[in-house]
C-alpha cells in the first residue's frame, strides 16, 4: 500500500514538473495579453487610404495567407505538390481586394518599406510574385510613404488590374440666374420668378 502511494506521489510530481516546463512560472498555460491594435500605425493608415481609394468597388481583407488565394494545378506529383505548398504555407499578403458582387479575388496588395527592414517587406519575394502571376492574380506593391492621395492610389490599382480609372468630374455649381440673359431668357426668368413669389 505504501509502495502504491509512493508511486502515485512520484507520478504526480513528475507530471507537475513536465507541466511546469510548458507553462510560465505561475503555472498558467495561457500566458497572453490582448494587443492594443490589430494594425500597426502604417497598416491602419494605409487601410484607411485603400478604403477611400477603392472601397466603393472592392472589399478589402488584410493579412491573408498566400495559401488561401492559390491552389496547386492538377497533375502535379505528390512530391512537387508538397514542396510547393511548403513554400507557400508561411507567406502572407498585407491586403487582398475582393469584388463586392462576386467575391472573386481581384488583386493582392503588399506594402514595401525599403528604409525599415523591421517593418514591411523590403526585398521583393519572387516566390510570392511568381505564385500570384501563375494564378493570374495581380500583385501590387505599394511603397510606404506619406502624402499619398486616394485618387493616386485608385488610379495605380485600377491600372494594375487592367481597368481604366473614371475621370474625376468637378461638380457643376448653378447660380440663380446666368450672368447674361437673352431677351427670351429674361422673359422666362421673370415669369418663373413671379410664379415663385406668388
Amino acid at each position: 500500500m505504501e509502495f502504491a502511494l509512493l508511486l502515485v506521489f512520484a507520478l504526480v510530481a513528475g507530471a507537475s514538473i513536465v507541466i511546469a516546463k510548458f507553462t510560465d512560472v505561475g503555472g498558467n498555460p495561457y500566458p497572453f495579453n490582448r494587443k492594443g491594435s490589430v494594425f500597426s500605425t502604417v497598416e491602419a493608415t494605409f487601410l484607411s487610404l485603400l478604403e477611400r481609394a477603392v472601397g466603393d468597388k472592392f472589399k478589402i481583407v488584410n493579412r491573408v495567407k498566400l495559401i488561401d488565394l492559390i491552389e496547386c494545378k492538377p497533375g502535379l506529383s505528390k512530391k512537387a505538390r508538397r514542396a510547393a505548398l511548403a513554400k507557400a504555407k508561411n507567406k502572407q499578403l498585407d491586403y487582398v481586394l475582393i469584388d463586392k458582387n462576386t467575391l472573386n479575388i481581384v488583386a493582392a496588395v503588399d506594402l514595401v518599406n525599403n528604409s525599415n527592414k523591421s517593418g514591411h517587406k523590403a526585398q521583393k519575394d519572387w516566390f510570392v510574385t511568381g505564385a500570384l502571376e501563375s494564378a493570374n492574380i495581380p500583385h501590387i506593391r505599394m511603397k510606404v510613404k506619406t502624402g499619398y492621395k486616394a485618387n493616386e492610389v485608385r488610379s495605380a490599382i485600377l491600372y494594375k488590374i487592367g481597368q481604366q480609372p473614371q475621370p474625376v468630374r468637378k461638380p457643376r455649381t448653378r447660380t440663380d440666374k446666368p450672368a447674361v440673359l437673352s431677351p427670351s431668357q429674361a422673359k422666362v426668368h421673370s415669369t418663373q420668378t413671379q410664379l415663385a413669389e406668388i
